[in-house]
């Protein structure tokens, strides 16, 4: 029988690879507040929801057992033992990726908790087969013991609604705190930056000294935990009504929007192959849709870029009536014929083999959490002459924990000078971390040494990888240059699963035998502004670019930080007043910095006027804010500092940028930021060259321009 025959229901396992850092183990000083009422459960569309239950409140004895696999009831006074000041009970789920990484974070609590009577025990409501629970434990580290609810008792009576959710119980069975671990996330799937608040540790910590938990409840985060359900049954006139099936409809929506990351051995955190995975998911992923959190990553465009494409309003339709009439199955054999999915662990077959494989030079270990890991890894050319590229790929080892990276190339010699300066532990956030390369201090990615005489760039990305985004391919008649005596970089982002991880990625690379006539260009269009002042909600920030001879334009990677709420491309041929929308992020995520390439290159006569806008939301309400307060952010490098930078891709007959003069623009732009922010700060630390220059003094340090 099917999981949702047996009364399994929609789980949600987090619908994109998610961050998270170590919890703070000593408790923050916190402000005396009123708690407020309770907040509501947050249930998914269908779920039968739990009362809630106010903090304070007695829970009968009864409702507080668990039970082992084999049956066996689990009292609250086993649990709590005979010296124990409470219980913190933990809802955690095998499969929910945030409970996975939260593992051995609870954990490491757990055992810092021990002595002070505070007991950990794990509770799981969903198995989808026997021994789940103890393979969980296993895999992800938890020390403490794993119970199982599967009638959902002690769910309901302490209104349990997410995996991870924990509940502290003290010893009067009375609750003292329920909600989140910390607050890394107060928004699905948003993380909350900067150091987080550990509000567990806290409430335990008040809980021993005596004294009334200051924030008894929290709103938790993660995978609905959804009581048993099954669909409504499905009547005759309405099956003649509702005509969608998985088989007719739903596999091949999945196949062409979900199933290149979300299959085995992708990114993705479970698979959407099956008819029981859509029966499962479907409720959630429609939420995520609707919200345009997926497929990630969403644009709109008068033009037509290669990737996945956002789900059309009568595709939305679609997966709603298939719901809504009870996800019938169909008929497979009538199933349209579906493409293969590509094989994401090699290189694209249709290219060849590449002429080039470059492999990393020491494998990247990711410990089980803290920070996520951002590293820009170098490997070596070692050639004395430029190489022209058709064709560039980087290729993932472990798809699970490389988010996304960024390829480019640099000096040999600022590569070994970074190394030197910056490949340490700069940047690793867990013991076990481990990795080659550097830590980048800047915001942008790279240093930027001067062009070369002939107007080629000496350092510059050049593709990017994404989950379900294979080679970066060139126009025929064109070529990405990797100058002489530069290496390839990649700036990768990790993320964490809750366990050990390692990685050795490779770069395969595709040459042209001829050389072609054109030109690849980097053009960086930056934004003009010095400051995003506290408390704005709209700020919006231009930037342009007027094209001074005719060219192919091939792609753009829009760059900002993370205030920015939307970003907005638009080109405007000379005589016309009706611009063209190249390409619209409407919801900025500063962790999905995707290169968008076109199908095919489209030409723009010289004169054509590129233009940039952002909205930025520096208010207390913006919950990618990194202060709290809000206060000025600059425009500079640092990742909480911000910029307006997309940085467009164009193919033409000659450099459309020999001097340089796109990047000088920006970085005039910071150094008159940082200019101001000196002012501003009361550090006057400028003087007047012979030459009538305003110039730093010499006693100035060149990094003091932070707060």
């Amino acid at each position: 029988m099917r999981r949702r025959e047996i009364g399994y229901s929609d789980r949600m396992r987090w619908l994109h690879p998610l961050r998270l850092l170590a919890l703070c183990l000593a408790a923050a000083a916190l402000l005396a507040a009123d708690a407020g009422p309770p907040l509501p459960p947050a249930a998914g569309p269908g779920a039968q929801t739990a009362p809630v239950v106010q903090t304070g409140q007695a829970i009968p004895v009864e409702r507080l057992a668990v039970h082992t696999a084999d049956g066996r009831a689990v009292p609250f006074a086993e649990l709590l033992g005979p010296d124990g000041r409470a219980v913190c009970f933990a809802f955690l789920h095998h499969a929910c990726p945030m409970a996975q990484q939260y593992g051995p974070v609870l954990a490491q609590v757990a055992a810092g908790c021990a002595a002070e009577g505070v007991r950990f025990v794990g509770v799981i409501c969903e198995l989808d087969e026997p021994g789940q629970a103890e393979a969980y434990s296993r895999e992800f580290g938890i020390t403490f013991p794993v119970y199982l609810d599967t009638d959902f008792t002690l769910a309901d009576a302490l209104a349990a609604t997410v995996t991870p959710e924990v509940v502290l119980i003290d010893r009067e069975r009375m609750i003292r705190y329920a909600g989140r671990i910390d607050d890394r996330y107060k928004v699905r799937g948003v993380m909350t930056p900067g150091d987080p608040k550990g509000e567990l540790q806290a409430a335990i910590h008040d809980l021993v000294a005596g004294r009334e938990v200051r924030e008894p409840r929290t709103k938790a985060v993660g995978c609905p935990l959804h009581r048993p359900e099954r669909p409504a049954p499905l009547q005759a006139a309405d099956a003649k009504r509702h005509a969608a099936t998985f088989h007719g409809d739903v596999r091949p929506f999945l196949h062409d929007h979900c199933q290149r990351c979300h299959s085995p051995g992708q990114a993705g955190p479970f698979s959407l192959l099956s008819y029981d995975d859509a029966v499962d998911w479907m409720e959630t992923g429609l939420e995520e849709i609707d919200a345009r959190r997926m497929p990630p990553a969403q644009i709109d465009s008068d033009l037509d870029y290669q990737g996945p494409k956002a789900p059309t309003a009568a595709e939305i339709a679609m997966l709603r009536e298939w719901v809504a009439s009870g996800k019938p199955e169909g008929d497979a054999a009538a199933a349209p014929k579906l493409e293969p999915l590509p094989d994401y662990s090699a290189f694209e077959e249709d290219l060849g083999p590449p002429d080039i494989i470059l492999e990393q030079s020491e494998p990247t270990q990711l410990g089980a959490h803290g920070n996520d890991m951002y590293r820009n890894l170098a490997f070596g050319l070692n050639r004395d002459t430029d190489l022209h590229l058709r064709a560039i790929q980087f290729l993932p080892g472990n798809r699970k924990i490389v988010h996304h990276a960024l390829i480019g190339y640099l000096p040999r010699t600022t590569v070994e000078e970074a190394i030197r300066e910056h490949g340490g532990r700069e940047g690793f956030g867990h013991p076990d971390d481990r990795a080659g390369g550097f830590q980048d201090p800047h915001g942008i990615g790279f240093r930027v040494p001067p062009i070369r005489a002939d107007g080629q760039p000496r350092a510059s990305f050049v593709s990017g990888y994404v989950p379900g985004v294979r080679a970066t391919v060139a126009p025929a008649d064109a070529a990405v240059v990797i100058p002489a005596g530069c290496d390839i970089t990649a700036q990768i982002h990790y993320v964490r699963t809750g366990k050990l991880e390692t990685d050795s990625s490779r770069v395969g690379i595709w040459l042209n035998k001829e050389r072609p006539r054109k030109v690849m260009n980097i053009i960086y269009v930056s934004g003009d502004f010095a400051v995003v002042p506290p408390g704005v909600t709209d700020f919006r920030i231009l930037g342009s670019y007027t094209l001074p001879q005719d060219a192919d334009f091939v792609g753009v990677v829009p760059h900002t930080h993370q205030l920015a709420r939307w970003v907005e491309l638009r080109a405007t041929l000379p005589g016309e007043k009706q611009s063209l929308l190249l390409l619209r992020v409407p919801q900025w995520d500063y962790n999905w910095q995707s290169p968008y390439n076109l199908k095919q290159p489209r030409r723009f006569p010289a004169g054509t006027r590129f233009e940039v806008e952002g909205s930025y939301d520096n208010s207390a309400a913006n919950p990618r804010n990194p202060f709290q307060p809000p206060r000025n952010v600059w425009h500079d490098e640092t990742v909480d500092d911000e910029m307006l930078l997309p940085m467009f891709t164009f193919t033409s007959d000659k450099p459309l940028d020999g001097k340089g003069d796109s990047f000088k623009k920006f970085y005039a732009a910071i150094g008159r930021s940082r200019f101001l922010q000196r002012l501003v700060n009361h550090r006057f630390k400028y003087v007047a060259d012979a030459e009538g220059n305003v110039v730093l003094s010499p006693d100035s340090d060149p990094d003091d321009h932070r707060d």
